[in-house]
């Protein structure tokens, strides 16, 4: 399977997946017969899809990008942020529950998500004005909440005074792993992105050991916040150049 993307006027494929090695000179050489002789590339290489490609067809320029690389957590650790390393993230958490002795953490099931899918489209529209974009991450929501059960995924919410200020939503991908695709919070509310990120690992992950809470997208902001979380490991992603 192969799938061509379009962002921001930019066209580019995705890596492939499946297939037989050998295959992949020949879906390469289509692709150039399609473009005719002009460069393309491709997105979102792991290491071991460049190591697939690299056997079979030497002299692939890869380019690493850091904006799509994964930060892979071991959940216990923010499960419960023990620690020196963890110090000012459980400040928050701590000064959270002081000032709101009476919140609740509650999976998302079929009782509360439309609330979830509310807060998550105003929080998108919010923010609108600033970033156009997020018109596609709204979308994306919206299919996720309308195909939760389908898509296997698993969620948590925060209750504050009876409303939703807070969410998070993933879908455990193999024995040991799973994946956050989507963590929203008010972040009028002091500490909240803290305590649905520790919450959601405590309570809804006690099955896995690692937690892909996936990329920055090159956002300092977001960086910051991922690096202060002291990933065990970041998953690496290479762009791959076929001129």
């Amino acid at each position: 399977m192969l799938i061509k993307v379009n962002r921001n006027n930019v066209d580019f494929f995705l890596q492939p997946f499946g297939g037989r090695d050998e295959d992949l000179p020949l879906l390469i050489n289509d692709i150039r017969e399609i473009h005719e002789g002009i460069p393309f590339e491709m997105h979102g290489i792991y290491e071991c899809t460049k190591e697939r490609m690299e056997r079979v067809m030497p002299g692939i320029e890869f380019i690493e990008d850091r904006d799509t690389s994964d930060y892979i957590y071991l959940r216990e650790n923010l499960a419960t942020l023990a620690g020196r390393k963890y110090h000012g993230q459980k400040n928050h958490y701590n000064t959270f529950k002081k000032n709101y002795p009476d919140y609740v953490y509650e999976p998302i099931t079929e009782s509360n998500m439309a609330e979830c899918l509310s807060f998550g489209e105003k929080w998108c529209d919010d923010r609108l004005h600033e970033d156009p974009s997020i018109t596609c991450e709204k979308y994306a929501i919206q299919q996720a909440f309308h195909n939760f059960a389908a898509l296997e995924l698993r969620g948590g919410a925060i209750r504050l005074d009876g409303k939703i200020e807070a969410f998070s939503f993933g879908r455990k991908i193999n024995e040991d792993t799973a994946v956050e695709h989507v963590e929203k919070a008010n972040p009028e509310i002091r500490g909240l992105y803290a305590v649905i990120n520790k919450e959601f690992a405590a309570h809804a992950w006690g099955d896995v050991v690692y937690l892909n809470r996936e990329e920055d997208m090159g956002h300092e902001g977001l960086r910051r916040a991922k690096e202060s979380y002291h990933p065990e490991f970041i998953l690496k992603k290479y762009n791959a150049v076929f001129r």
